[in-house]
């Protein structure tokens, strides 16, 4: 895609020269997928995922590598310099563990600069802009799928007091390099929607304050600025999924701390989206969002936007969404009959325990998927005992949960399973005759033939077809 730039008059710009630019932001699929780095499509990335991929780029001389420190444990911290500019741009991804979308963005990036065909691209703004970039900032509390690092403490609470190892390198590391921008890159609570929607917050954006007024400088209108061309670039990829995330000042942030030294920062927030469990599509708008970046940060487009495209992002809801939305559920306890959603989070986030979030009228609430269970009632989970060997294939284990068994108690050596189906032995915290918050999504639905659908750990198996059900999308 070609479009005509006009470089702006900024110390080094002239407002006289128009160039014939290539702007990639708005990456085709085919164009994505040929820059897309293999292997990071899963839930959570640690260190050696992107090891080899910086290995790999090491040899390349547009990138220049220098380790800025190490974590806790030991695991080097790198630091990636590419261009020779004036205007520098400092990013840097998770720093909380089980925040990894952006990492792989910035491989993604990483390959799409190393692109030859993308050597015109480029070749426009090596000498305009140095970007410096920190992936994986907290490898230990990757390693271990915490937002903490290994001394327990959260890095983005450590600005001020600076006793983690990890939050002092990137604290050095920007007064070290002075950047004029700062792209701090996190992933949000998947549970967020845009406003009032029914959309989940995709992406969530922020120009964070430097104190408790939320005052506008000179720096803190850049961001917003810049915010402005990623909003612009939201509403034609993504319509509708683009949130601002809350604007509270934060005193022990990075965030606010890096805006409060002057530095432009951005806070780029990747959320959920729907059948779309990995985030892989906040990925690839991550990796659209930080090449705009470079490309409106570098001929300075960003100082046409109005402060109003900034203000009219809706801020982020929380508790808007949910993963899985079971409706009209009847329930009759001690002869009062009702009909009721039931809410379930499902382990999409490693942590293997399902629960029940939420039960009543959830009518107002949208739902990565969903499943009518018009006709059938709620029917308490129930053990099996295992006093004695017992060896299950799929019909064994299926006619079992048809007499209402949901699940086994008791010696698990006993069990032998030659099932390929979802089975819980001894599992913790279920509910009773009645549903219950917070408590294992294990309980069976019913109507007058007996049971039909089985929920175990919210995994839903069919006991007609003796299939897991795959509940529909919103």
């Amino acid at each position: 895609m070609q479009r005509i730039l006009i470089w702006f008059l900024a110390g080094f710009f002239s407002l006289s020269t128009v160039v014939q630019a290539m702007t990639f932001s708005s990456l085709s699929a085919q164009q994505y997928n040929n820059i897309k780095q293999a292997g990071l499509d899963k839930r959570q990335l640690v260190h050696s995922d992107i090891a080899p991929v910086l290995q790999q780029h090491q040899q390349n001389p547009l990138f220049r590598f220098t380790q800025a420190g190490q974590s806790a444990q030991g695991t080097a911290i790198w630091q990636i310099d590419i261009g020779s500019g004036p205007v520098k741009i400092l990013a840097w991804s998770q720093m909380h563990g089980d925040e990894s979308t952006a990492t792989a963005a910035l491989m993604d990036l990483l390959n799409f600069i190393a692109a030859e065909q993308n050597r015109s691209w480029r070749e426009q703004w090596l000498s305009k802009v140095t970007l410096r970039l920190l992936p994986m900032v907290n490898p230990d509390g990757a390693a271990a799928h915490s937002r903490f690092n290994s001394m327990g403490i959260d890095i983005n609470r450590d600005a001020k007091a600076l006793q983690t190892p990890e939050g002092r390198v990137l604290m050095q590391v920007a007064k070290a390099f002075k950047p004029d921008f700062g792209l701090n890159l996190h992933d949000q609570n998947r549970f967020y929607t845009v406003g009032d929607s029914a959309k989940p917050a995709t992406i969530s954006l922020l120009a964070p304050a430097f104190n408790e007024a939320k005052d506008i400088d000179a720096a803190r209108k850049k961001a917003m600025q810049l915010i402005g061309d990623m909003a612009t670039l939201m509403s034609r990829e993504m319509p509708g999924y683009l949130a601002k995330y809350d604007d509270t000042f934060s005193w022990r942030s990075f965030g606010d701390t890096f805006a409060g030294m002057g530095i432009s920062t951005v806070l780029i927030e990747s959320g959920g989206h729907p059948v779309d469990d990995t985030r892989q599509v906040a990925r690839r708008l991550n990796t659209q969002l930080l090449i705009m970046s470079i490309e409106s940060i570098g001929s300075g487009a960003y100082q046409q936007q109005p402060l109003s495209a900034y203000q009219a992002i809706p801020f982020n809801r929380d508790d808007g969404i949910k993963d899985l939305l079971l409706d009209n559920i009847s329930l009759n306890v001690n002869g009062h009959k009702a009909l009721i959603d039931i809410a379930l989070d499902l382990d999409i986030d490693g942590n293997r325990r399902a629960r029940i979030r939420d039960i009543g009228d959830l009518s107002i609430y949208a739902a990565y998927h969903k499943f009518d269970a018009g006709g059938l009632q709620y029917q308490a989970a129930k053990a099996y005992a295992l006093t004695k060997p017992l060896t299950l294939d799929n019909a064994g284990y299926l006619a079992l949960l048809r007499e209402g068994y949901s699940h086994f108690s008791g010696d698990e050596s006993l069990l032998t399973n030659n099932s390929d189906l979802p089975l819980l032995v001894n599992p913790q915290g279920l509910t009773g005759p009645t549903p219950a918050r917070y408590r294992n999504a294990t309980f069976l639905l019913a109507n007058d033939q007996g049971v039909q659908v089985a929920v175990l750990n919210g995994q839903l198996l069919d006991l007609r077809s003796g299939k897991l059900l795959q509940p529909a999308a919103i």
